[in-house]
């Protein structure tokens, strides 16, 4: 059954008979690329089982045509809002579905002026779909960071003493890019020395130097889809003190890694890398959740955190991302993305997780 359809009957189900994505210069693009294939900044899909419909502005009417099968509603000028009303008169609904967390309280009160109906959220529904991962959507994931963990290891050929963190993070950007990517998932994180201990530290005119650690976090995006990796490295040679937080994380990282399937809870899979870092004394110092879906977004369902009392669905894919932050000293993140199996996790990254000196 195509995903379209498995929508249409999850709403049917909640009782909506019409559902509005409304998508103009908003947080609720992947949503419409995500039912419709659009994946134009200004857009309103209009849909039900019977008829789909995707109002847009001229600046997307041939892009529209070539992505999605959605019957074309050209805007141009006037109240979009008498638009989307003129097009919702067509299914004469009762009950309509919302995004209700990516709209926003303006957006909402036009359009319950204009329509009369009674609306009900539907952000359950699309991240509940969402985080469940199609075999093409996985591909896609795994071309992701394909491209970002060979970035990864053509960057770190770049750095030498006196370097920039935001060099390095331009480099890093530059090299996913050139090698496929169709761009990146968030802003490069490179931070150095007593900076990493900010856990998404942006980079800075700090100058890197001989004798201190090294954090990336980055992530390329292949057909809308997110790759999310960390790495901690070390320029020069560590101390005993960075070593033992290093291998720290790197032991909560196998204990998830080895323990995590779809048969636990995030919050589970959360305990098993917190209690250890706690035991070893550093439980102050990892004060994040231990990881998130990715796909579309680099931050969705499911979370792997100990607010998490749901079963992590089969075949999602998330981040299995420990750290420990000291302040004024240094931090280190380790993370990895895992493909939820029904009896284990599989290990999409392929960097090695030991420690690398540079």
């Amino acid at each position: 059954m195509s995903r379209l359809y498995r929508f249409f009957d999850k709403i049917e189900q909640l009782g909506v008979d019409m559902a509005i994505i409304y998508n103009v210069e908003s947080s609720s693009r992947p949503s419409t690329y995500y039912l419709s294939g659009f994946t134009g900044s200004f857009s309103v899909l209009v849909l039900n089982r019977d008829k789909q419909f995707i109002i847009t502005d001229s600046r997307y009417f041939e892009q529209a045509k070539q992505q999605t099968k959605f019957q074309l509603i050209e805007y141009r000028n006037g109240d979009l809002f008498n638009s989307i009303k003129a097009v919702v008169e067509e299914f004469k609904p009762k009950t309509i579905g919302l995004e209700f967390q990516r709209i926003s309280h303006n957006v909402f009160l036009k359009i319950n002026e204009k329509i009369k109906a009674d609306f009900l959220p539907l952000d359950s529904v699309i991240e509940s779909m969402r985080s469940v991962k199609e075999p093409e959507e996985i591909e896609n994931i795994k071309r992701a960071i394909s491209i970002s963990e060979k970035a990864f290891l053509k960057t770190i050929e770049f750095i030498k003493e006196g370097v920039t963190e935001r060099e390095v993070a331009a480099e890093f950007e530059y090299n996913m890019k050139k090698l496929g990517a169709d761009g990146i998932a968030f802003e490069t994180i490179v931070i150095s020395g007593p900076r990493t201990s900010l856990p998404h530290g942006r980079p800075s005119s700090k100058r890197i130097n001989r004798g201190e650690p090294i954090t990336f976090d980055f992530g390329a995006v292949v057909n809308g889809y997110c790759a999310d990796i960390t790495r901690t490295v070390f320029f020069g040679k560590p101390d005993d003190e960075f070593k033992k937080i290093y291998d720290t994380v790197y032991e909560a990282q196998t204990i998830a890694l080895n323990g995590g399937s779809a048969n636990m809870k995030g919050k589970d899979v959360d305990a098993l890398a917190r209690s250890h870092i706690h035991q070893k004394g550093y439980g102050q110092y990892f004060g994040h959740g231990l990881g998130h879906g990715i796909g579309l977004e680099v931050h969705e369902s499911p979370r792997v955190n100990s607010s998490n009392v749901e079963l992590l669905p089969e075949s999602a894919v998330v981040t299995i991302e420990p750290g420990i932050y000291v302040e004024g000293k240094y931090g280190v993140r380790i993370e990895e993305d895992v493909l939820v199996k029904k009896d284990f996790f599989e290990r999409l990254t392929t960097l090695p997780r030991e420690m690398m000196t540079i």
